[in-house]
């Protein structure tokens, strides 16, 4: 039988219930205020999602939270949520009165294609999905041309040594005031393709979600817009991915393929050496788990990641990029480099090589630092 708290304790109790109270009433204020913001960035064809924005006010309020004595985590963790829900409110706002138009995916029975699919056609958009196989596109007997013919929007998401042979069998029938894209993550093969085959009055567009086919739709996510033809069909197909939460990037197909070399290649290409030199020295991954400080399970996790999924993927990442030999080489002397030292135990040229890249580094260490801080804390305390 519980006994009846002291007076005290109740009536910090009663104040605490009030504060509370008084939280939700604010919070309902919040979401006001955010409906509010929804309307006149839809007004102004804004996106939903500001990330610079968004940053520098989390660090306002961590300033605050500091000089109100509340822990750093708590606000980030609640003000995430709030984010979240906010930037969630925006989204179905804009959506809901959106531009709806038909949209044909070739093939969007599998991966991105099939995510981009499920996203639009919860969102009432008219999706014709297909898929491909055995050197034949079909879906319940339709050909490709049919569904390249008779969408407003036609989406090309096979797989990346495909991309430019579909491209150039369905790109033909694709009909006038329609607009074609591709979601391959290069971009200078594929738009010259389309804007080879398809014909005038047929607006291109190339485009790359950085992301992979999970989550809800495309919040917080970046998409790369390449412009080939048509003012028209690239401005919908910009408001069509940010008004599902992305962050569009535009950069031109060199560009991309050239930051791609960076941010794909020569990432993947590092990962796969370490899973590969882990599956050499037959590593116990649970045990070296339980030792592991935050930095080692994280970069292991995205190694398993990364050997979960589909080894042609990884393959034409590696092989197809233009820019992806000269990386690949200047990655093997540094390797190299590192491995000769290591060998003959020469401690000063490694820590002579570290400064220099310390150097190189300086102006984006204070970011860095920060950013994986945050991961850091927050694997600490979920992981």
């Amino acid at each position: 039988m519980s006994s009846k708290p002291a007076p005290e304790l109740a009536a910090i109790r009663d104040e605490l219930a009030k504060t509370d109270q008084d939280l939700v009433g604010l919070l309902a204020t919040r979401m006001r205020l955010i409906r509010e913001v929804a309307r006149v960035k839809a007004e102004k064809d804004l996106p939903s999602f500001d990330r610079e924005r968004e940053g520098a006010h989390m660090d306002d309020l961590l300033v605050r939270a500091k000089e109100a004595n509340v822990p750093e985590d708590v606000v980030r963790d609640v003000y995430a949520r709030l984010f979240a829900a906010s930037r969630l409110e925006q989204r179905r706002f804009l959506q809901a009165r959106a531009e709806h138009f038909s949209i044909g995916i070739i093939g969007g029975t599998q991966g991105m294609g099939a995510f981009l699919a499920r996203v639009f056609a919860d969102a009432g958009f008219a999706v014709d999905a297909m898929g491909l196989g055995q050197g034949a596109l079909s879906h319940s007997g339709a050909a490709a041309i049919e569904v390249a013919g008779r969408n407003d929007l036609v989406v090309i998401a096979v797989p990346i040594d495909a991309t430019v042979r579909v491209i150039k069998e369905v790109a033909p029938h694709v009909r006038k005031g329609a607009c074609l894209m591709d979601i391959t993550s290069i971009k200078r093969a594929p738009l010259e393709a389309m804007l080879e085959v398809a014909p005038e009055g047929v607006d291109v567009v190339g485009t790359h979600p950085m992301f992979g086919p999970h989550g809800v739709d495309f919040d917080r996510q970046k998409v790369v817009l390449c412009r080939g033809r048509g003012e028209g069909g690239f401005s919908r197909v910009k408001r069509l991915y940010e008004g599902f939460g992305a962050e569009t990037i535009e950069a031109t197909a060199e560009e991309h393929d050239a930051q791609m070399a960076l941010i794909q290649v020569l990432v993947h290409e590092k990962t796969m050496v370490l899973g590969s030199v882990l599956e050499r020295l037959k590593a116990d991954l649970g045990r070296s788990l339980q030792f592991a400080s935050p930095i080692y399970r994280t970069e292991l996790a995205m190694i398993g990641r990364m050997f979960s999924q589909r080894a042609e993927l990884y393959a034409d990442i590696l092989t197809v990029n233009p820019e992806a030999p000269r990386l690949s080489h200047v990655f093997e002397q540094e390797a190299a480099f590192f491995a000769r030292s290591v060998a003959m135990a020469d401690r000063d040229a490694v820590v002579n090589r570290f400064r220099q890249i310390a150097d190189y580094m300086k102006d984006f260490a204070a970011w860095a630092k920060k950013q994986s801080d945050a991961i850091l804390d927050d694997l600490v305390r979920h992981g």
